[in-house]
């Protein structure tokens, strides 16, 4: 865990926990869209965020450990660091995912499990006529909106994991999001140019 070493890691065991929860999410995503799309680089990047949420479980028991104080708060830590397990158990499955990527032993019956889930994963491009292009991802608000959830996006050759608010949409751009199949197609039509309002807007 070398390179994570000058990471900032939240100072409170409640941030600690919420960005264990957040990471575990995006691992999953990201592992599912490794499988369904056979990406190696979305893999590797599930195996890297790992690592972080490795670190962030290190030092969740830390400061959990130090913050007990007396037996009903040591019951309250206790229960914080079983959820903290569960989440770890969470992201080490994703983990066993992307490596069966790697690896190239998936069965096609795990990705035909993902594509017949009530919510899936879709691979969506941007047309240079579409309304997204030029706007932030804060401006869009595309889960409201769309009911798609972004968790990354391929850009020429390099790939934006996790984007943020302020990641802008580029022409060409190939999101990565998770939602229905009604969502999906209803954001391709947008990304496409076909649409050319949003629901909310």
């Amino acid at each position: 865990m070398e390179e994570w070493d000058e990471i900032e890691v939240p100072n409170n065991v409640k941030d600690i926990f919420v960005e264990m929860k957040n990471t575990a999410e995006l691992m999953v995503d990201l592992a599912y869209s490794s499988v369904l799309f056979q990406e190696k680089e979305i893999a590797e990047e599930v195996l890297e965020l790992e690592e972080y949420l490795d670190l962030l479980n290190y030092h969740l028991m830390v400061k959990a450990v130090l913050a007990a104080r007396s037996p009903k708060e040591a019951e309250q830590i206790t229960a914080i660091l079983q959820m903290g397990r569960a989440i770890d158990e969470i992201s080490n499955a994703a983990a066993d995912l992307a490596k069966m990527v790697l690896e190239e032993k998936l069965h096609p019956v795990v990705r035909d499990a993902i594509l017949e889930s009530e919510e899936t994963i879709g691979k969506v491009q941007v047309s240079p006529e579409s309304i997204l292009v030029g706007k932030t991802l804060e401006e869009l608000d595309l889960a409201t909106n769309t009911g798609v959830w972004v968790s990354a996006i391929r850009r020429g050759k390099r790939w934006i994991f996790d984007p943020d608010e302020d990641t802008k949409i580029m022409p060409g751009d190939i999101l990565i999001g998770r939602g229905t199949r009604t969502a999906l197609d209803y954001l391709k039509e947008i990304a496409r140019g076909i649409l050319k309002v949003m629901k909310h807007e």
